[in-house]
């Protein structure tokens, strides 16, 4: 109940917003594009419901076949709506969709968090074959793939003609699954982590998650910050990742659960600090130890270092493992 009450207000919001950024009528056509360029999957049907009961309230108003406009009401909530939600927004999505993980090493089954990509359909076999590079590499952080094909729908995600979505799994599995093996984890920092021959060397770049409404690894992704491509060529590149921090009692446990996902054939490329200790360049809190992941965003980033038009969501959702493929 909790989940479809976040989605309605998502997208009431998302709406609303879209609404007032025109000062024509706009038409519900346009306003599922639109949604899904901001990561909210959807068709133009939902989206003529939703108009309709935002009708029913009094926030958009109708104009035929032009499409609807935002009233002052409407205005007045999206402001009050944007207000509340502001504050810490991004690390409170991200804890909680952690904290929905289900999936285990042990079982090999479960919901991870995914990162939902959407590209051109006629280059599909090209961001295949740059997956694949990144999988052999141990860039890629779960060998597993699910493709929604156009015109097809799965969970809230629908594709429009002659895309495609990829969807690849998120490092905030892994915090999903420290965080229910009983590990408090406090996640602190998106950034550039600068590798030489192949070894992680130090953050270039950093962007908090705390106090921001900006995903920071969609930041450095859109000003093509990365270049995973020379990583791939010559061991040497800047990649995205995120640090967190743990206590320093946890570190041995960490590093057991890390290792059981790497004998399933997970590629966790990680470095964990010593107590106390900076760890690539990143100050470190009393009674705790860094842990650096590559992110979940490399794939997306990957694609679009090599000239792919793409769109990322990154994180977006949850899946269950059982319904990706395997990367071969």
């Amino acid at each position: 109940m909790v989940k479809h009450a976040q989605r309605e207000e998502s997208f009431k919001i998302g709406i609303l917003r879209i609404l007032s950024e025109s000062n024509e009528p706009v038409g519900s056509t346009t306003i599922s594009r639109e949604l899904v360029k901001r990561g909210l999957f959807t068709n133009e049907r939902t989206v003529r419901n939703y108009l309709k009961t935002l009708e029913d309230k009094g926030l958009v108003l109708s104009r035929g076949k032009n499409g609807r406009l935002i009233t002052e009401a409407g205005l007045k909530e999206l402001i009050d709506s944007l207000t509340y939600q502001r504050l810490d927004f991004v690390l409170t999505r991200y804890l909680s969709l952690a904290y929905l993980v289900t999936f285990t090493p042990k079982s090999n089954r479960g919901r991870v968090v995914a990162n939902v990509t959407l590209i051109d359909k006629n280059h599909l076999d090209r961001a295949l074959e740059v997956l694949r590079s990144l999988n052999d590499a141990k860039l890629l952080l779960a060998p597993f793939l699910k493709i929604i094909d156009e015109g097809e729908t799965y969970e809230n995600i629908s594709v429009d003609k002659d895309r495609a979505a990829l969807l690849t799994v998120c490092n905030l599995t892994v915090d999903g699954i420290l965080i229910r093996s009983g590990i408090p984890l406090i996640l602190k920092y998106g950034g550039i982590l600068q590798f030489v021959n192949k070894k992680p060397m130090r953050f270039v770049e950093l962007m908090s998650y705390e106090g921001t409404t900006v995903p920071p690894l969609e930041v450095f992704t859109y000003r093509n910050m990365t270049s995973i491509t020379g990583f791939l060529k010559t061991g040497t590149g800047l990649i995205p990742a995120n640090y967190r921090e743990i206590p320093k009692e946890a570190r041995d446990r960490v590093e057991s659960i890390l290792s059981n996902l790497s004998l399933i054939g997970w590629n966790i490329l990680s470095v964990i600090g010593l107590p106390e200790e900076p760890m690539l360049g990143v100050p470190v809190g009393a009674g705790r130890c860094g842990v650096s992941i590559i992110s979940g965003v490399t794939p997306t980033a990957a694609l679009k270092e090599t000239g792919l038009n793409v769109e990322v969501f990154a994180p977006h959702c949850l899946t269950r493992i059982e319904d990706m493929k395997p990367i071969e």
